[in-house]
């Protein structure tokens, strides 16, 4: 079933339509919340609340551009007000990770190495500069899909994704530079 017709279903009242279109998305949520928030247990919620959301909002969609963006970009306003309120509640990755939450480091699938060492790196960018890489990157959306999402100006993203670009390539060259040193001690 096509986005067009799930939601046209959906807004008819067929609660089976939303569900495909959940189905559809829920991993592209899930990955821009989970980079968000670096918890497990909090993106899960994220993603929950992102989607209930849009059903609410369903109707405001206008269909002129697609949809996978305009559920992006509540995605990632969604989970850029939970972390901030998170934050100022005064609540702190290392306090969450000490009363047991998952960080999202741990939840990785070890789909191949270079994948997880790109996932370490991401996590210790900012959240919201991480979130821009993988927008960008790995789900492939253009710029102007990004000021969409994030309202930022198109120049404002060029300039924020070159400078994590060399961020993350630092952050990849050392960790590349540690591991090549572990490895050679163990020999």
């Amino acid at each position: 079933m096509e986005d067009h017709l799930a939601i046209a279903r959906t807004l008819s009242g067929d609660t089976r339509a939303f569900g495909v279109l959940i189905g559809r998305y829920q991993n592209m949520v899930q990955t821009v919340t989970g980079r968000v928030m670096r918890n497990r247990m909090d993106a899960e919620e994220v993603t929950q609340d992102v989607f209930v959301k849009a059903h609410q909002k369903l109707s405001e969609f206008q269909g002129q551009g697609k949809f996978s963006t305009w559920l992006y970009s509540i995605a990632y306003r969604t989970a850029i007000s939970a972390l901030r309120s998170k934050k100022d509640a005064g609540r702190s990755l290392d306090e969450l990770q000490a009363h047991g939450s998952e960080p999202m480091e741990d939840a990785i699938e070890p789909i191949n190495e270079r994948r997880v060492q790109l996932e370490i790196a991401l996590g210790k960018l900012d959240q919201e500069d991480a979130a821009l890489l993988t927008m960008f990157y790995l789900e492939e959306m253009s710029v102007e899909e990004i000021v969409t999402v994030t309202q930022l100006s198109a120049s404002n993203v060029k300039v924020r994704l070159h400078r994590n670009r060399k961020k993350l390539l630092a952050l990849l060259h050392d960790q590349l530079k540690n591991e090549l040193w572990t490895m050679s001690a163990r020999a």
